[in-house]
Formats: C-alpha cells, structure tokens, sequence
C-alpha cells in the first residue's frame, strides 16, 4: 500500500471557499505519469502539483500541463507554512523552465515568463459566433484565445456554452475588459477540453493578460481580478520579460492518499 502526503489550498485568496484550489502532492520519487493522471483524476481539482525534491509537475483531471501559477503558488505556501521551511525564496524546475516564488509575510510572488500572443482578428466571427458574445479584439497565444470586451458586467454575467468552447482550435479561452477600481483589469478563462470548464483563478492567463493590459493602459504594475464564482486577486508586475504574480493563499485541509 502507498501513502502520500496531500495538501488542500486555495490559492490567490486569503478566504476560505474562494481563489483557486489546488491539491499538492509530495513524493519521495516519480511515479509513473499514468497512475499521475489517475491520481489528478481522483483529486479532481484544477490542478494537482507534484513535487520531487525541487522539481514540480501539474496536471488537470485529464492532462499534464507545462505551466501552471496557483498550484505552484500553493506548493510554496504549503513548504513555507506546513512545512515550516526557513526560506523564502524557493526554486523549482519545470517543463518551463527554473520558476521561483518568493514569500514575504502572507504574500507569495511568482516569477513567471510572460506568454506572447498576437492580435489576430481574422478569427474574430468564429469566436463571437461560438461564444455568442460582441468582441471588441482578439489576441492569440499558444493555447488560448483573449477576447476583449467593452463592457466589464458582460465579463461577469456571461453565461458560457462549454460544449461550443470545446469545438475552437485552441483548447483555452479568456474573456476580459477593463476592471472597476480598484482593479485595473478583470477577466475569466475556461478550457473544457483541458478537463477544466473554468478555471477560477489562471496565473498563466495573467502571464498573457498582464503584458497587452499593460502596454494598453502605459502601466508596468497593474491589479487584476478574475471574476469566477469563487474570484481571485493577482497583482501583476511587468519585468523585462517576466511577469511577477503576488497573491495569497490559504490551507482548506491535509490528509493522505492510500492506494
């Protein structure tokens, strides 16, 4: 019989029952990537973290991913406070390379790589037609498309149709407007093929967002929040060509894994 460790925390929140829950696992050495996927599956949150020694994977209930900011924000808050660890800046290796989180009282700041996307239009009557929504402008990332709105209660109040989001190219979708103070921008990100309908608080998404917003709006700090049913505020800061994510993070439970 194994037993893990596991770790319930909701990140980019100081509140229970909001941010975005994240399960953190660590291991002593690698299991295989299948019984992974099974175990992300069973957990069933956004996304589960792994970590072996200082090397972190992320998976969805479906699929592993390359990047991902709330779990790696929970695992950090989960070695700084459970674990009790003296440091405060902590270094993990990933499929995106070295990320570092530093923590300084309650926040953690991620460093991140900014994701570049460019403004493509010409997908602009596909979107609107399956998102049945007026879409201002369209930016394009490597798996995601970011549509801005006019008017930011369009962004709270939509109602999407997962199944239509789930016939696009691209697996991810965020929708975004300027934000009401003191927020400088809002926005939402669903990805059903992902195994995620929507996400409720994205770091990589801001990872996108955080440089268009900021060059639109001539700011190199901006405050975000994304407006899912459990909410999150990220506070961004453009560095070169990194993005730094500052948030907050609470612990939901701890328990075991046996299988």
């Amino acid at each position: 019989m194994t037993v893990l460790p596991i770790y319930y925390v909701n990140a980019f929140s100081s509140q229970p029952f909001s941010g975005n829950p994240a399960a953190v696992v660590l291991l002593e050495e690698w299991l295989p990537d299948d019984t992974l996927i099974t175990l992300a599956s069973e957990i069933n949150l956004p996304e589960t973290a792994f970590l072996v020694g200082d090397h972190i994977r992320w998976f969805t209930p479906k699929i592993e991913v390359p990047l991902c900011g709330h779990a790696t924000l929970a695992t950090a808050f989960v070695l700084k406070t459970i674990k009790q660890s003296p440091d405060d800046l902590f270094k993990f290796q990933s499929l995106s390379g070295e990320l570092t989180v530093s923590s300084q009282g309650s926040l953690f700041t991620l460093n991140f790589p900014a994701i570049p996307a460019t403004l493509n239009n010409n997908i602009k009557s596909v979107l609107e037609e399956k998102l049945a929504l007026q879409i201002d402008e369209i930016w394009q990332a490597h798996d995601r498309y970011v549509c801005f709105l006019s008017d930011p209660e369009t962004v709270i109040n939509y109602q999407p149709d997962f199944s239509q989001i789930a016939q696009l190219p691209l697996p991810g979708v965020i929708i975004t407007a300027k934000g009401h103070s003191p927020f400088d921008f809002i926005s939402r990100f669903f990805a059903p093929v992902k195994g995620v309908n929507e996400d409720p608080v994205t770091g990589t998404s801001h990872c996108v967002l955080a440089p268009i917003w900021g060059n639109k709006l001539n700011k190199k700090q901006l405050q975000a929040r994304q407006v899912s049913k459990r909410g999150g505020n990220i506070d961004c800061a453009l560095k070169n060509n990194r993005v730094l994510l500052t948030g907050e993070a609470v612990l939901f439970l701890t328990g075991e894994i046996t299988f």
